[in-house]
């Protein structure tokens, strides 16, 4: 048995067969939940490179989880250190399929959904890595089919959105093809920096990346605001994935601090400037797309600290980087309170808009009093995301602002200016939200939404206010790739 089987193969065949039994809207939604789970399950159980023995069936043989399977001459890989990444991406696509149905999302969206999720796990484990940039490609033109309702002509944020991504592609393979052979030693410094910057443009490109950001907030003002928050989830999530291990694996990357320095810069432009956009915004679906990229910022931080003295390299079982703790944790440990806090926000937009028809000021204006469930969800959501202490958020942003501290004081300034700008953000939402009409109190949330809004507001708030809780199952996702404490 092949891990690449298990966890592309298997989920691509079953998103093809759910595809074609789409119409069953409410069964295929609940059997791609319990299809993501279990892989997500698998990825936290099963060791590659083990035997295992099925003990209740009598007469089968061994099992041994090999970590390579070849299609058409090239490598997919899924080796011990890969199942944190699994265990990300299957957990995440699960939690995005359990609300669908209460979202109202497109029939589409769980079949099309695990194809990507299988999609971006082949970019992530393909040898050599940049027919990465090709997978990444397919998984934007895949996701084309739950952007765009049927009969409908693709609205602008789409066209810059599959504009962006495909011009990502050859920047991907240039830098690809300038690495051909070369794995753990380049001596001749300009070909770095020629690397560098060849791949900096291509991932800038697939992670909308200050210039290339534009299609987040379009798109989020003019699409289903549950699919736009899922795309910009886990596209970003993906490919900040890819960049790690792409930093794991080529250890001369050392010697390029400069690397690290760009990706803070980046880094601290869309965390700073997403939260002074967010603040003037008069829109919710475009403020969400304006809180995506700053957690994009947030993403290429985490990453910028990763830098030479925070990894070693270890050559008694071949090449492989050891990253400290403390920082690995940083990194993993923003994936949830922003899973959590864009899925809550954006089905929170979805029953506001089904029920006032738009999400601009004046539409939701005493939304509050129609809708409370809703809003108060909206107001949780925008709150954790900026880490106001008591949520979800706070830990991660606190251990991150500190350590970033410490390089740079500007820079550690630069993320409270964005953090205050979403702040401001919400409060105007309050406002608007809670203005006063003398509009009697009405409850038209369904109860199936209540639940689902109030399960996620309990999540951002038990974690905010129980933190060891939330930073233990980050201890236990690095655990699985055997990072060690410094």
């Amino acid at each position: 048995m092949n891990a690449p089987i298990i966890w592309i193969i298997f989920p691509a065949v079953a998103a093809v067969v759910m595809f074609f039994f789409r119409r069953h809207r409410k069964t295929i939604n609940l059997l791609g939940f319990f299809v993501a789970i279990f892989l997500a399950f698998l990825a936290w159980l099963l060791h590659i490179g083990e035997t295992y023995t099925i003990g209740i069936i009598p007469n089968i043989p061994t099992i041994t989880i090999q970590d390579t399977l070849v299609i058409l001459g090239r490598g997919f890989v899924i080796e011990e250190s890969t199942r944190a990444t699994l265990l990300l991406i299957f957990s995440s696509v699960a939690f995005w399929f359990g609300a669908a149905t209460i979202a109202r999302s497109v029939n589409t969206f769980v079949p099309v959904g695990l194809g990507m999720a299988a999609l971006l796990t082949a970019a992530i484990s393909v040898v050599p890595f940049l027919y990465a940039a090709i997978l990444i490609v397919l998984t934007a033109l895949v996701s084309v089919v739950i952007l765009v309702p049927m009969d409908t002509k693709p609205s602008r944020g789409v066209l810059r959105f599959l504009t962006f991504q495909t011009l990502g592609m050859p920047f991907i393979l240039i830098a690809g093809w300038y690495l051909s052979g070369i794995e753990t030693e380049i001596i001749d410094q300009q070909l770095v920096l020629r690397i560098l910057a060849t791949l900096g443009i291509g991932l800038a490109l697939f992670m909308a990346i200050f210039p290339f950001h534009s299609w987040i907030p379009l798109l989020a003002q003019e699409a289903h605001p549950y699919t736009v928050a899922f795309l910009v989830y886990m596209i970003p999530q993906a490919v900040s994935l890819f960049v790690l291990n792409f930093i794991i694996r080529f250890s001369w990357i050392s010697v390029a601090p400069i690397a690290f320095n760009a990706i803070r810069l980046m880094g601290i432009l869309m965390v700073g400037f997403g939260g002074i956009w967010a603040a003037f915004q008069k829109h919710l679906g475009r403020m969400l797309g304006f809180a995506a990229l700053m957690e994009i910022g947030y993403t290429l931080l985490a990453l910028s600290i990763l830098e030479p003295g925070s990894f070693t390299e270890i050559t008694s079982t071949g090449t492989e980087i050891v990253i400290s703790n403390p920082l690995i944790g940083i990194y993993y440990g923003q994936f949830l309170p922003r899973l959590v806090g864009l899925g809550l926000w954006a089905l929170a937009l979805v029953i506001i808009k089904s029920n006032v028809g738009d999400l601009d000021f004046q539409s939701i204006r005493s939304a509050a009093y129609k809708m409370p469930f809703a809003s108060i969800s909206v107001i949780v959501a925008i709150f954790s995301l900026a880490g106001l202490p008591l949520f979800a958020g706070f830990p991660i942003r606190l251990a991150l602002w500190s350590v970033i501290m410490e390089k740079s004081q500007t820079i550690a300034l630069l993320m409270l200016v964005g953090i205050s700008g979403l702040l401001i953000a919400g409060l105007r939402v309050l406002s608007i939200l809670i203005h006063n009409t003398d509009r009697p109190m009405e409850i038209t949330e369904s109860r199936s939404q209540v639940a689902f809004l109030l399960i996620g507001c309990a999540i951002l708030l038990i974690f905010g206010l129980f933190p060891h809780l939330f930073l233990s199952a980050v201890g236990g996702i690095t655990g699985i790739i055997g990072i060690s404490s410094p």
